[in-house]
């Protein structure tokens, strides 16, 4: 049903029970979405070979600065977004880069890249200003 979104992850037991699943606002809709395209890769998704990001070709890429790292994900993020998330009119994607720590159960500390992620625009339905903020671990990437 077109205009009606859902939550993720979709609980299947309640679509075999046929109870109505929990849905939630075009905000959180696109910004789940945002979440898929910048972590899935290319080729993943079988459906269309396109989509995705290419964080997993710069994710153990160890020399390069963290400038021009910082340029390619933000650029790649503005291409994946344009050309997937149809509900989205991008103005803005920022992209920080930070050494983060991870606690590891073997208690040793992990030190990774942590890129923090900040999109902006406006939704093109209601023409309401939109923006998402996240992060996620690069080295292997982790999560946004």
């Amino acid at each position: 049903m077109q205009g009606t979104f859902y939550k993720t992850p979709l609980d299947f037991s309640k679509i075999f029970q046929k109870q109505e699943l929990p849905k939630s606002s075009i905000e959180d809709s696109i910004a789940q979405y945002l979440n898929i395209v910048a972590t899935s890769s290319f080729g993943e998704c079988k459906f269309d070979e396109s989509f995705g990001c290419k964080f997993w070709e710069t994710d153990f890429d160890l020399l390069v600065d963290y400038s021009m790292l910082k340029n390619r994900i933000a650029q790649d993020l503005d291409d994946s977004i344009r050309k997937h998330e149809t509900r989205l009119k991008l103005t803005e994607v920022v992209v920080q880069i930070r050494e983060g720590n991870i606690d590891s159960p073997s208690a040793a500390m992990r030190m990774k890249k942590k890129v923090y992620v900040q999109i902006k625009g406006f939704i093109i339905k209601t023409d309401k200003p939109f923006q998402f903020q996240g992060f996620f671990y690069l080295g292997p990437l982790s999560y946004l």
